[in-house]
């Protein structure tokens, strides 16, 4: 229920090397004024940092610290909640105080 999606971690991964090795071949470049060297580290650096990454979230993605578990997580749905019953599910829960008034609605 709270897990991310194989697909989810690769775009975020890719957008997050894309800004991440821009500013390693900054540095890089700032320290050595070569242009070839700053991309070559970049390079190298984008794809092992990459893969790292990807495991990196994959591995958080199991672990359970400071997670907030909800209190219906542990039963089984077998199908997507339709609009309807979703209304009906608001109002039972409502009716016994789970939820105020104004959370209804959402």
């Amino acid at each position: 229920m709270n897990s991310e999606g194989h697909s989810r971690s690769i775009v975020k991964a890719l957008s997050w090397r894309a800004c991440a090795t821009l500013a390693t071949m900054l540095i890089v470049f700032v320290f050595t004024r070569r242009v070839v060297i700053s991309l070559g580290v970049g390079a190298v650096e984008v794809v092992v940092k990459l893969i790292l990454y990807y495991f990196h979230e994959r591995i958080w993605g199991v672990v359970a610290f400071g997670r907030k578990e909800h209190p219906l997580s542990h039963l089984p749905i077998k199908s997507e909640i339709k609009k309807e019953d979703m209304e009906k599910i608001k109002a039972k829960l409502k009716e016994l105080g789970y939820i105020d008034e104004k959370d209804a609605g959402t």
